[in-house]
C-alpha cells in the first residue's frame, strides 16, 4: 500500500466558523483524517470512532462528519498520489444545510 499526501482546504464559509471559537482547525483536520481512514477500511486509531456519512439530494457527492451538534461537510478528490479534501461548511446541526 502506497502512502498518499493529504491536503485539506477550507472554503470561506467553513473558515468563518473558526472565528466563533467553537472548534479549531487542528481538531477538524484530525476528524477528517479519521473519516478518510474509516472510509478506506483502515482500522480506527486513537480509540475514537467517527460518524461519517455520504449525503443525498442537493448535497450529493459530499460527506458529513457528525460530532455532537456540529456538522462538517466536505468533498474528497483523489489522485494516484494525492488526496484533496475541501471542507465546504462547518456549523451546527440546524444551520449547516442552509
Amino acid at each position: 500500500m502506497t502512502k498518499k499526501l493529504l491536503q485539506i482546504h477550507f472554503e470561506r464559509k467553513a473558515d468563518k466558523f473558526f472565528n466563533k471559537g467553537s472548534i479549531e482547525k487542528k481538531e477538524v483536520s484530525g476528524l477528517i483524517i479519521k473519516a478518510i481512514r474509516k472510509l478506506s477500511g483502515q482500522a480506527a486509531f486513537g480509540g475514537e470512532n467517527v460518524d461519517v456519512k455520504y449525503l443525498k439530494g442537493e448535497f450529493k457527492g459530499y460527506l458529513r462528519i457528525r460530532k455532537g451538534d456540529l456538522r462538517i461537510v466536505f468533498k474528497i478528490a483523489e489522485d494516484e498520489n494525492l488526496i484533496i479534501v475541501t471542507v465546504s461548511n462547518i456549523d451546527f446541526r440546524g444551520n449547516v444545510y442552509k
